[in-house]
């Protein structure tokens, strides 16, 4: 979860548990209508198979054509709101890559670490805009893949990198109780990152070479000094 304005905790919780319910029904109602779409097309499709080769159910011609064409019109919409979802996918992409690639975005990389480590003062516009595309994962807009490919790298990196920090914000936003939904996003998917990384190499890797996780844990750490290095690159002027 993105870090949410100070408000009162009974506000802020009535709120999440609001939009967690929403998002739930909206992915439920996604999934039961795919599901009730293709139990159609199956049936449909089976009976015409059927009454075409094997019992002749539908013994008019117009009644098969009908279904024939009811068929291809069903298989064509679903395509289309497939191919839909892909656009959409793509430009959300390509202005999660903007935002991640601006000037503006640039300085708060590099006001985000010292020469040690994370600046727990100025990381937290960063790890929010992370956040932000661990949830657009979750909720099923963005594909696991696609993120890998884009801002994998970045993305469970940070998180390794700044666990300590975000136990750090979290205590800070809830004195007595630790807010553990600040980022709780960016935790869930770092594990699933790390795995697909590991797949990935694995590709490449003759046996019995293989990586795991905890090689890459291993390796993170050695190159902790080289990834702040490239973070604290030169700031682009206006």
């Amino acid at each position: 979860m993105v870090k949410p304005s100070q408000k009162k905790p009974f506000h802020r919780k009535a709120t999440r548990l609001r939009r967690n319910a929403l998002r739930w029904l909206a992915r439920r109602r996604w999934n039961w209508f795919f599901a009730i779409f293709f139990v159609l097309f199956a049936l449909g499709f089976s009976l015409l198979v059927a009454s075409i080769f094997f019992v002749k159910i539908l013994s008019d011609a117009a009644d098969r054509v009908t279904l024939s064409v009811g068929l291809i019109t069903g298989g064509i919409i679903w395509w289309q709101g497939h191919l839909i979802k892909k656009q959409m996918e793509l430009e959300t992409i390509i202005d999660l890559y903007k935002e991640w690639n601006s000037r503006e975005m640039i300085r708060k990389r590099w006001c985000a670490w010292t020469s040690n480590g994370p600046n727990p003062n100025t990381i937290e516009d960063v790890l929010e805009f992370l956040e932000k595309v661990s949830t657009l994962e979750k909720n099923g807009t963005i594909s696991r893949g696609i993120i890998w490919d884009t801002f994998g790298w970045y993305l469970w990196r940070y998180y390794f990198y700044c666990r300590s920090t975000i136990l750090e914000i979290q205590k800070r936003s809830a004195p007595v109780e630790r807010d553990r939904t600040l980022y709780q996003d960016l935790r869930a998917f770092f594990p699933k990152l790390l795995n697909m990384e590991v797949a990935e190499r694995n590709c490449y890797l003759r046996e019995p070479v293989k990586l795991t996780t905890c090689d890459l844990r291993r390796e993170l750490r050695q190159t902790m000094a080289t990834f702040i290095e490239s973070e604290k690159r030169p700031v682009p002027h206006d």
